[in-house]
């Protein structure tokens, strides 16, 4: 009985298994001499190209630690989380994480998640943002049970403040601000057309952020700021943080629900004009 020829999966698979664990049963693959010197060759270039992918996602961090020492972090990040996708764009997702487990200053984690955010927000799907005629003439009744779509471009996250100061200098070729520890801001990241923006926001607008992408209404937006501000000034900052939201391209829908209405409303907005 003769054995059945391998197939070229069989074979892609035995070479996965190498490259990823070390298995050296794909050498029963691979004819002619030197098999070993071959399959390190391929190995190295392998290990190369995702060396590359990472440095390309992280150019900032690449910088700030030097290329040796990023071609270390890199290397010990691929043996601890080998690529799993057919797509490299998502193998550096878990660098953020990864280095904040290490014994590493903990500032290169937070340039990570920040550099990888980047990516998330230049990658995400597009979408048609409101304008401001759009919702100026909606009538007052409406306003309490608004509902906000926001643009799927936006993330969120807390970082200190050198981290985007980093990043704009690296971009500008300037040398990059000390890294120091100060305590993390809310940052809020988007795309403009192929631009992704940033900008550090305060705590009452991270916290209305998160609520308008959960669906909450425009009432429950203005309860909420209540409990930053004094009652009197919620309305104003309300309609300012939505102008803003609307001017920046944040906001894809604004649909009225008026079942969701309450007699007494703790924020009496009228339309935007």
């Amino acid at each position: 009985m003769s054995l059945r020829a391998p197939t070229f999966s069989m074979q892609q698979a035995a070479l996965q298994d190498w490259l990823m664990h070390g298995n050296p049963a794909v050498s029963n693959f691979i004819a002619g001499n030197h098999r070993d010197e071959r399959l390190r060759i391929y190995g190295d270039a392998y290990q190369l190209r995702l060396i590359d992918v990472l440095a390309n996602d992280f150019p900032v961090l690449r910088a700030l630690t030097g290329e040796a020492m990023f071609e270390t972090l890199a290397t010990g990040y691929l043996h601890a989380h080998p690529s799993r996708h057919p797509s490299v764009r998502r193998f550096g997702r878990d660098l953020a994480d990864w280095l904040r487990r290490q014994e590493h200053p903990s500032i290169w984690s937070a340039l990570a998640r920040f550099e990888w955010m980047q990516g998330e927000v230049f990658d995400a799907i597009d979408a048609i943002a409101i304008t401001m005629e759009d919702v100026a003439t909606l009538p007052a009744d409406a306003w309490p049970g608004l509902r906000l779509e926001l643009h799927p471009t936006i993330r969120r996250l807390r970082a200190p403040d050198c981290i985007p100061a980093m990043i704009e200098a690296h971009h500008a070729g300037n040398p990059p601000p000390p890294a120091n520890g100060s305590d993390p801001s809310d940052w809020l990241l988007w795309r403009d057309d192929f631009i992704v923006r940033w900008r550090r926001i305060d705590a009452d607008e991270a916290a209305l952020l998160d609520m308008a992408a959960n669906g909450a209404t425009f009432v429950e937006l203005c309860a909420r700021l209540a409990t930053f501000l004094p009652e009197s000034e919620t309305a104003l900052r309300a309609i300012g943080l939505l102008k803003r939201w609307i001017t920046d391209g944040l906001v894809i829908a604004a649909t009225p629900s008026p079942d969701t209405i309450p007699r007494n409303p703790p924020c009496n907005a009228a339309p935007l004009s």
